[in-house]
């Protein structure tokens, strides 16, 4: 009992000490376009990215998030997307949805500086009315406080065939239930980091370390390291740590060059484990198609008399798939 106390306390403490919580997934690495919109369509072409995020499985009430991530490569310099996500706890609800738009410079013909922004609206919703009571009437659950406003979102991305990384700030723009003035914070801003590589260490098996950070000011640091060990290009096998004293672990495979479906959970071992139990993440990806290897990263680029990239949309139209 006391510790089920301790957890209804810790959640409403966290809700009212931060006005936002961005989405955070074990599986982050397969659609790292949620949280910066400079990682869109890395890929393939045309890419669709769907996780669904349940925590502390069997608890009533518990946190479950999901996100959906589109993403179209307009031109080999270029790329767009839409994102949606929604984060439930308890009786506290919120919504995203935003555009996005990436720039990339290139450095070669497979390795690229990305540039992104995002544009969207946030609603957030804290119901206390529906919350259920042991005692009818009681004043302080009376209220439902529910308000939609601005956002707007930076990243940078580095690709190469065998090396990744990125920051961004999902989120410039807060939500404070109290507030007066501009919701344009900076010290409330939540900033993610993320890198990893390819390891090709036979012929049929490739090690990806990655590594995802999110911090905020007056925080602490949370971050996972996560080990995909992949064979043959289509089979995964997923192992790692979360900073929350918690193991994860999780598998994902690829279906005909264009779907990819992926499993993970993570345990918590620390003292709250018996309440917190396991939570469970699913993953299924989209790509029309996705790229054989890494090296494929849009190779849709045509060259002028002068040896540079140009732009050749008409071409591009008509021969947008020639290279696969």
């Amino acid at each position: 009992m006391r510790s089920f106390l301790l957890l209804i306390g810790f959640i409403f403490v966290a809700q009212s000490l931060s006005a936002q919580n961005t989405p955070r997934f074990n599986q982050v690495n397969f659609a790292q376009g949620v949280n910066n919109p400079a990682a869109l369509a890395i890929d393939g072409e045309i890419m669709v990215d769907m996780i669904f995020r349940n925590q502390w499985y069997g608890f009533e009430g518990a946190p479950t998030t999901g996100a959906l991530n589109a993403q179209y490569e307009l031109y080999h310099d270029m790329a767009v997307g839409l994102t949606a996500s929604y984060d439930l706890i308890g009786v506290h609800h919120a919504t995203q949805v935003s555009g996005q738009y990436a720039y990339r410079l290139y450095v070669n013909e497979t390795n690229a500086l990305i540039f992104g922004v995002s544009a969207g609206i946030d609603q957030r919703v804290h119901d206390l009315s529906s919350a259920q009571l042991t005692q009818s009437n009681d004043p302080a659950f009376s209220e439902r406080y529910s308000k939609t406003h601005f956002n707007a979102g930076f990243g940078i991305f580095y690709n190469s065939p065998t090396f990744y990384a990125g920051v961004s700030i999902p989120q410039f723009f807060q939500n404070y239930q109290r507030a007066s003035g501009s919701n344009f914070i900076p010290k409330s801003w939540h900033y993610y980091a993320s890198t990893g590589f390819y390891a090709r260490l036979g012929e049929n098996y490739t090690l990806n370390p990655h590594i995802q950070v999110k911090a905020a000011l007056n925080t602490p640091i949370q971050g996972d390291l996560i080990l995909r060990n992949t064979i043959m290009n289509l089979f995964s096998l997923n192992v790692g740590y979360r900073t929350e004293n918690a193991i994860i672990a999780g598998f994902d495979i690829r279906f005909g060059g264009m779907v990819r479906l992926g499993y993970s959970f993570n345990h918590n071992v620390a003292k709250l484990a018996k309440v917190t139990g396991s939570s469970n993440e699913l993953y299924l990806g989209i790509g029309i198609p996705y790229h054989n290897s890494r090296e494929h990263f849009s190779k849709r680029k045509y060259i002028n008399k002068k040896g540079r990239y140009k732009r050749d949309y008409h071409k591009g139209f008509k021969q947008r798939r020639w290279y696969h």
